[in-house]
């Protein structure tokens, strides 16, 4: 069981040592079947959007495309990505630590948080799930078995 020292220590790792890479983006004035086409070819539940200069606006999940194409069923070339895009981005500072992102997870409710280097552009991605394999797995279990507890791109399977 893990004691609160090690949840501490874990919480104040950098975010850059946990996130997935290399990101997968999609630009904001993009169509929601091309972003439909990226997540099912990546395998992916979230996507960085970014604007016209590259610079992340925050993340479009599958919820957000499930959810248009539930609304309009032929819409998926008439919407855009921006057209969903949560108001609130989710994007966090490559400084940012492991806890940071799940305090913003936790208080934006959402799953996923795009993070951006020094330009805003987006260089990597953390979700809910590579928190939890984070927090299940602990520091001893991923040195002894000298694992990496991602999944590929921090994605479910």
């Amino acid at each position: 069981m893990k004691t609160m020292d090690a949840t501490r220590t874990e919480a104040s790792r950098a975010v850059i040592d946990l996130m997935s890479r290399p990101v997968v983006a999609v630009r904001a004035d993009c169509g929601l079947s091309e972003a439909l086409r990226l997540l099912v070819v990546h395998g992916l539940r979230h996507l960085a959007v970014v604007d016209g200069t590259g610079r992340c606006r925050g993340v479009l999940d599958d919820r957000a495309v499930a959810a248009a194409w539930a609304r309009d069923p032929l819409g998926l070339d008439r919407w855009h990505v921006a057209d969903v895009l949560p108001a609130v981005g989710s994007v966090l500072d490559v400084g940012a630590t492991v806890g940071d992102v799940a305090r913003f997870m936790h208080h934006h409710r959402v799953d996923a948080v795009a993070v951006i280097g020094g330009h805003g552009q987006p260089i990597g991605m953390v979700t809910a799930t590579d928190l939890i394999n984070l927090l299940a797995a602990g520091p001893e279990q991923q040195q002894e078995h000298g694992q990496d507890t991602r999944t590929p791109r921090g994605e479910e399977t």
